[in-house]
């Protein structure tokens, strides 16, 4: 994606983190690593209260993973509402065979230096 890296994690931040777990078809694992990043640069990231999104594919080709934050439930929310976001919502569960969302705060970070 285009445009600055602003993804932070920290556990003094008041935002919101949506880690959603794909299961995928190894075949499919491509085609919704681009669906995903697609729908992020194209309309996600323009939402109100948008603050990231990372994606992740395994290296057995079978899921993905989408680390998304928000800078809050309310703007989470909004997001959610909105009957595009059903749509896309709908298209990224159609690569899939599963589909495991959850909302997490950031309780803890520890990294090296």
């Amino acid at each position: 994606m285009a445009g600055k890296n602003n993804a932070l994690i920290d556990p003094q931040s008041a935002s919101l983190t949506l880690i959603n777990v794909y299961e995928v078809d190894p075949q499919m694992q491509d085609a919704l690593v681009q669906a995903l990043s697609e729908a992020t640069e194209n309309t996600i990231r323009h939402q109100s209260g948008f603050i990231s999104v990372c994606i992740h594919s395994s290296l057995d080709g079978k899921k993905v993973v989408n680390y998304a934050q928000w800078a809050s439930r309310a703007h989470f929310d909004g997001f959610m509402n909105r009957p595009e976001t059903q749509e896309q919502l709908k298209q990224f569960a159609g690569l899939a065979k599963s589909v495991q969302p959850s909302l997490y705060k950031v309780n803890a970070v520890l990294a090296e230096g």
